[in-house]
């Protein structure tokens, strides 16, 4: 049995621990209130791009466009999002196995697949299994910036538009509710792919008896398209890093309380142990108290 010493030592460890983890439990519930509310003013805005994406995507004449096409080049990027910071459970396993599924594709079809990843834990992951990704952004906030979206975002189009990409998809964390998250992808080139999310998840979809040549437009068509592609790729981009900072709150919560709530048990039964360790040691000197007076006498 350990000594009193010993007890009374493990159990301050395990409160300093315990303490810890409860803090970082609360930063985290702060942040996921504060992006919370982001989160949910986003809802009004996807619904009115998907009206405008879904009559610019279903013209009686297709519209002649380069992000309206499919590309050859034989490439893929796909940007990765996964937690800036550690100690929230398996949130990181989940997104790597959604990424070797892609790997594993692209190696059966014989395509380049180049990874894109913020900078955080995820990193260690991917090098611990031997993936090398194409670029790591080492300079965005936990929350990119609009111009660093639009950095971002600018890129991937130019290059779809030059034919050097067959396709854009981003692997995250989707956020539905806090007791709903899921690894998963979100395709954003072609733009058809991505007009297909938004209308899907768009409480309201344009009516049916409009069509596109219904609108006089201008600028011209092609340009609307392209500008619009870009908006789109923007808000999406947004959308999915804070759905990614969500989910991550919320599992770092559900891991701290996790272990906070151990910690605690320990820290009573490490209790419980000093207690019967103490009075085992009082009733041994109250023993060696009593035959020492017993020989006394």
């Amino acid at each position: 049995m350990a000594s009193i010493r010993q007890i009374s030592q493990r159990r301050k460890a395990i409160d300093s621990i315990a303490r810890m983890t409860r803090t970082l439990g609360m930063i985290s519930s702060t942040r996921y209130k504060a992006y919370s509310s982001q989160w949910a003013l986003t809802g009004a805005y996807r619904d009115a791009l998907a009206r405008v994406a879904y009559l610019l995507a279903t013209p009686v004449k297709p519209l002649d466009h380069p992000l309206l096409k499919e590309n050859t080049s034989g490439r893929t990027a796909l940007l990765v999002i996964g937690s800036r910071q550690g100690l929230c459970g398996a949130y990181n396993a989940e997104i790597y196995q959604l990424v070797e599924v892609h790997l594993q594709q692209a190696q059966a079809q014989g395509r380049q697949l180049d990874l894109y990843v913020p900078h955080g834990k995820l990193e260690s992951v991917l090098a611990a299994r031997g993936v090398t990704p194409a670029k790591v952004y080492t300079d965005l906030d936990e929350r990119p910036t609009d111009p660093q979206i639009h950095a971002m975002a600018d890129d991937f189009i130019d290059q779809y538009m030059a034919g050097k990409l067959d396709s854009f998809g981003i692997v995250y964390k989707r956020f539905y509710s806090a007791s709903s998250q899921q690894a998963q992808t979100l395709t954003i080139l072609p733009l058809l792919e991505l007009v297909d999310d938004l209308t899907t998840r768009s409480l309201v979809i344009w009516p049916w008896d409009l069509t596109f040549e219904d609108f006089y437009m201008t600028p011209s068509p092609d340009r609307i398209v392209e500008e619009l592609a870009r908006m789109l790729a923007h808000h999406s981009i947004l959308s999915c890093f804070i759905d990614a900072i969500l989910s991550e709150h919320l599992a770092r919560m559900v891991a701290m309380k996790s272990a906070t709530d151990n910690a605690e048990d320990m820290i009573r039964q490490l209790s419980t142990d000093y207690n019967r360790a103490r009075q085992t040691q009082i009733t041994s000197e109250l023993l060696d108290i009593v035959t020492g007076m017993g020989a006394l006498e």
